[in-house]
């Protein structure tokens, strides 16, 4: 499917924000490669600051207006926006399928596909100038809900983390959603900062100007790896975490102990099986280990003069940033 560059083409982006986030590595591609996509979806219009090379569109303005219709998932309006009726759904794509990282998927895509010739994994998000990144160089978010009750740890769980990383002279910052009061009202009652931000923006500049981020399988640990911050996030099994960890900016997986034969029996018992102090160890090896490369970034030569080490510490693999 060879795309018309004066073709007039939508994306509609999914409503989970992960997928959003790996959606949009098809939308930096196409501004890449010359197109002028409009995308749809609400995670693109609460970070548009955040990607601000990305026209956003809103449905009821732009019905019949589009040549070309993509989208990731079936959506209930997508096809309102084509002057055809039809949409080109990626879910339904062979390359879509398979074993690789949802990122790679979508770059075989946009090479094999639709033909494009200057590709890459990066959704093009952008820190914007007036967030600080890293500043806090002790925070640490963690986000201890998600969609799907059976991909989230034990939140007491995340409690007892919490303090063992107090204890290690860290700064726990708890985030949840602001319709997630019972989650919220737990946590406070046990002493620790708990936030729930309004918008994703705020929720993104918190997550940017914090220094670590540990969470369930969800979506903003896919944010927190394009920004940048090193993510160490808890999966139910190896086959979820080898397609979708996230896939930009230093990070890790932890998973249960595999002594349990059958993997549905696996999936039952993940939550109690992986314990703290497994977590715990999990983030201290990320921890030495992300160090450990900033020292390096930060002392390299780079035959410069002017390249200080605050500029090459930015060069880090994960720190996003545009390439036109």
């Amino acid at each position: 499917m060879k795309l018309r560059t004066d073709s007039s083409i939508a994306v509609v982006l999914p409503s989970p924000i992960g997928d959003s986030l790996i959606g949009l590595v098809l939308v930096d591609n196409l501004i890449r490669n010359g197109y002028r996509p409009v995308v749809f979806g609400w995670v693109a219009e609460q970070l548009a600051d955040w990607f601000p090379h990305v026209s956003v569109g809103r449905p009821d303005a732009w019905r019949g207006a589009f040549d070309t219709v993509i989208e990731l998932r079936p959506t209930d309006y997508a096809a309102t926006l084509s002057r055809s009726g039809k949409t080109v759904c990626l879910a339904a794509l062979p390359e879509y399928g398979g074993s690789k990282h949802m990122v790679d998927r979508i770059v075989d895509i946009a090479t094999n596909v639709l033909g494009l010739s200057d590709v890459t994994r990066s959704n093009g998000l952008v820190v914007p100038a007036d967030v600080m990144r890293g500043r806090f160089s002790n925070r640490v978010v963690i986000h201890p809900t998600g969609s799907h009750p059976e991909k989230m740890w034990s939140r007491k769980k995340f409690i007892a983390l919490s303090r063992m990383l107090v204890r290690r002279q860290m700064q726990p910052s708890f985030l949840v959603a602001p319709c997630e009061l019972d989650a919220r009202g737990e946590i406070a009652d046990e002493g620790c900062e708990v936030n729930a931000l309004p918008r994703l923006s705020e929720v993104a500049a918190w997550i940017a100007e914090s220094s670590w981020f540990i969470g369930n399988d969800s979506g903003l640990g896919h944010l927190a790896s394009c920004i940048g911050v090193p993510t160490l996030s808890l999966f139910m099994r190896q086959g979820l975490a080898r397609s979708w960890r996230p896939g930009w900016g230093p990070g890790a997986v932890v998973l249960a102990p595999s002594f349990l034969p059958f993997g549905g029996l696996r999936e039952r018992l993940w939550q109690r099986l992986l314990t703290v102090r497994r977590v715990m160890s999990a983030f201290q090896r990320l921890h030495v280990k992300h160090a450990r490369a900033m020292h390096q970034y930060a002392t390299a030569d780079f035959g410069d003069a002017q390249t200080t080490p605050a500029t090459r510490i930015g060069m880090l693999p994960g720190a996003q940033s545009r390439r036109f």
